[in-house]
């Protein structure tokens, strides 16, 4: 439901923001394979741009309303961390089941060196049974420590999926990928040679970027904040049980409006943060709201 504001500027940028929302919808609907295509040059994905453009918000959302069968690599997991879950993950997929696996702010998870960048590049090579290629994603260094933790904490399901992948001539594992939809999420603007260190990295990122469908969603601050007072009009942050009136709702997005230049973030997680103090401060709520603006 859209909400009503008296600025005939506002109203055009709610009106903005579900239009871009929409975009960005039908873009990661397409990332999960859940759009009708008759052909697929790639089933994986990059979602690039800065923090509070829906990205995570709109991917997460998007898993949830279709119940797709989907694991989250949070930032800062580290290679073993990741190993583990992805090994699980594919290891319990059914017949012709599918694992959309979602790398959440990436920038250091895959863009982080040259090393990095060549493992992803070769875990998302294009699948050919006829030639008896399917990529894997390599994790070349012993488990065995890991495996016997795992084994001692009784989570007999994790050790045999890292099992079900390790080969006599390895002590790392080879975990296939022909299942696996890989979802980039991630900060840099990929196609700006300013955003890597070295000619090195960003020669290695041209590979892994023509494996994958690229989309970039950069928007000036008035259109981010349509689009954050279109989902806000469209969603309660806590859910039903603790509800935001519309007209709680509109004075938020207007603090938000007036004082966004000076706000440490400007992402629905802020709005969320608003939200907490508006329910369950309601005395004394503007108090805590400034405490998400720089300098407090």
């Amino acid at each position: 439901m859209s909400l009503k504001f008296k600025s005939k500027q506002q109203s055009l940028l709610v009106e903005s923001g579900k239009i871009i929302d929409d975009k960005s919808r039908d873009f990661i609907r397409g990332a999960l394979g859940l759009k009708n295509k008759k052909v697929e040059a790639t089933r994986h994905t990059i979602l690039s741009g800065p923090p509070g453009v829906g990205k995570s918000y709109g991917t997460v959302d998007e898993c949830n309303k279709a119940k797709v069968k989907s694991l989250f690599i949070a930032p800062g997991s580290t290679d073993i961390q990741l190993t583990c879950k992805l090994a699980y993950g594919v290891h319990s997929l059914k017949k012709n089941e599918e694992l959309v696996v979602v790398l959440d702010d990436a920038d250091d998870v895959v863009f982080g060196d040259y090393q990095t960048l060549n493992k992803w590049k070769i875990a998302m090579a294009d699948i050919d049974y006829d030639q008896g290629i399917i990529p894997t994603y390599n994790h070349p260094v012993s488990m065995t420590s890991t495996i016997t933790a795992l084994e001692k904490q009784g989570k007999t399901d994790l050790v045999l999926a890292l099992q079900a992948f390790q080969s006599a001539d390895s002590v790392g594992v080879q975990i296939p990928m022909d299942k696996v939809r890989f979802i980039i999420l991630c900060n840099l603007d990929l196609e700006d040679p300013k955003s890597f260190r070295s000619a090195k990295l960003k020669s290695a990122v041209a590979p892994v970027l023509d494996r994958m469908e690229y989309k970039r969603i950069e928007l000036d601050w008035e259109k981010q904040w349509g689009w954050l007072a279109y989902v806000l009009g469209d969603t309660q942050p806590f859910g039903d049980e603790n509800p935001l009136t519309d007209a709680q709702k509109t004075e938020l997005l207007q603090w938000m409006y007036s004082n966004w230049a000076s706000l440490r973030s400007t992402s629905y997680r802020t709005v969320r943060k608003l939200a907490e103090a508006m329910i369950n401060d309601p005395d004394d709520y503007i108090d805590r709201w400034q405490d998400q603006m720089k300098g407090h």
